[in-house]
């Protein structure tokens, strides 16, 4: 199943946020990354926003998407959604370069601390503009934010020349980039010229393929097994599955989708049958740990 996704600037705008919500409806949109919003549902579990004013905020309005390991920042919030450590940023035309190059440091940090092997999806508008996205003109901001995702490995995802800023002469400030291994599941980017959203911005949409992962090396032929013949005292296993979960605390995790919770669930196996579980002999072959628990021995 794709994930869909908006982005777009609503230019502190009540009836731009209002009109989004309205899009979002008609077209089953996933999630939109919002810069610049007009407000913020604090009580909603379906808003996360950057601290302070609340310049970017991310709205999730499917209930199939999961969150984890929050990140906020005053000018960008980030989450992991389905997996994918997705960032929202708002840089202010206003604010002075050195300033902006105080949020390219935090973000850079941010993503850089990001648990490796997790995807990055970096969204917004940095007010910032470069050929390097398909603008015809190159300022400092753009030339700093362009070395800053040159540095992170990251792929521009703009296609085109389109504005998404339409005022005067046009530019192109609202980005999009992503990891190496997340860009080949991005799926038809595209500036909504034509769609009337009373901000200064358009909206720029896209979607995100399911990832095709490989099996995991749980589920290969590997796996070295236990002395079961004796079968298993249920209280060692318990002991095991507690101190599993014990030295889970603290990760981080708020929501996980299904294919993470049965990983962890599948780990917390693992390490319970190791503490409860002598080594099989030499003799013995490798038996799965999900096929004990089945079993019940």
């Amino acid at each position: 199943m794709e994930l869909s996704f908006i982005q777009s600037n609503l230019n502190h705008c009540s009836a731009a946020q209002d009109l989004l919500a309205q899009y979002m409806v008609e077209e089953k949109i996933d999630v939109a990354l919002i810069s610049d919003p007009y407000r913020i549902d604090a009580h909603s579990t379906s808003w996360i926003a950057s601290t302070g004013t609340n310049r970017a905020a991310i709205f999730i309005a499917s209930n199939g998407v999961t969150i984890a390991n929050v990140v906020r920042d005053p000018e960008f919030i980030s989450a992991r959604l389905n997996g994918v450590q997705v960032y929202c940023c708002y840089a202010s035309p206003n604010q002075p370069l050195e300033d902006f190059g105080d949020l390219l440091q935090r973000l850079g940090d941010s993503i850089r601390s990001t648990q490796r092997g997790v995807p990055v999806l970096v969204t917004g508008d940095f007010n910032a503009r470069s050929a390097a996205w398909g603008d015809w003109v190159e300022n400092r901001r753009g030339h700093e934010l362009s070395s800053l995702v040159e540095s992170l490995d990251l792929v521009t995802l703009n296609e085109g020349s389109t504005p998404t800023f339409p005022r005067g002469a046009g530019s192109i400030v609202d980005v999009t980039f992503a990891s190496e291994t997340l860009a080949i599941r991005v799926n038809n980017w595209r500036v909504l010229e034509s769609v009337f959203n009373y901000s200064d911005h358009h909206y720029i949409r896209y979607s995100l393929a399911r990832n095709r992962e490989s099996p995991s090396p749980a589920a290969s032929n590997t796996f070295c097994g236990w002395e079961t013949s004796g079968g298993i005292d249920s209280n060692s296993f318990l002991t095991g599955m507690l101190l599993a979960e014990w030295l889970e605390q603290g990760i981080g995790q708020d929501r996980l989708d299904a294919d993470s919770e049965a990983v962890n669930l599948r780990a917390r196996v693992t390490a319970a049958c190791d503490y409860a579980l002598p080594p099989p002999t030499s003799s013995q072959s490798g038996e799965d740990p999900s096929a004990l628990v089945e079993r019940g021995d």
